[in-house]
């Protein structure tokens, strides 16, 4: 398959996106301003317990409130396939993360202080005046180890409940 000029600069834009956001989550710096350039307006994020946040704030809010338990995370992504269609492409790539509990976080009993989780990244996206943009981007867990995840799943899904029901 030769991929057109063009096509490998949508394709390095997208996966720069996917990989501009992750970076901020991991540097603590995800905030309004990085969401608006990653996703469009009415964008959506889906959890990998199933929830979703839609929009700006509720992703950064979201997120952050999320991310906060942690002392550091590290997410990997990689084997990104597109399938291009003029202005709408979907992607799927490999992900890898590790979550390290926060002190105040952790579980005091657990002999380990962090979680890896593996899955799969999935994202729409589109062209719009200012580039390409995620309209939806979900992360489906296939395999995990270490301590706490359970805790994860039960508070994203509270977090998304409260942000639904603020809005």
């Amino acid at each position: 398959m030769t991929l057109t000029a063009s096509e490998l600069a949508d394709r390095a834009e997208i996966t720069g996106l996917v990989s501009r956001y992750f970076s901020t989550v991991d540097d603590k710096r995800l905030d309004r301003a990085v969401v608006e350039a990653v996703f469009c307006p009415g964008g959506r994020l889906v959890r990998p317990n199933g929830a979703a946040l839609t929009g700006p704030e509720a992703i950064a809010a979201g997120q952050n409130e999320s991310f906060a338990r942690f002392r550091a995370t590290h997410h990997v992504s990689s084997d990104y396939v597109f399938d291009l269609d003029g202005d709408t492409a979907r992607l799927r790539a490999n992900m890898i993360a590790m979550h390290l509990w926060a002190d105040t976080e952790r579980d005091p009993n657990a002999l380990q202080t962090h979680f890896v989780a593996g899955g799969v990244l999935r994202a729409l996206a589109v062209r719009t005046g200012q580039g390409w943009r995620l309209s939806e981007l979900a992360l489906h867990n296939t395999w995990r180890t270490g301590t706490g995840f359970a805790a994860v799943l039960a508070t994203g899904r509270q977090a998304a409940a409260s942000l639904t029901a603020a809005s």
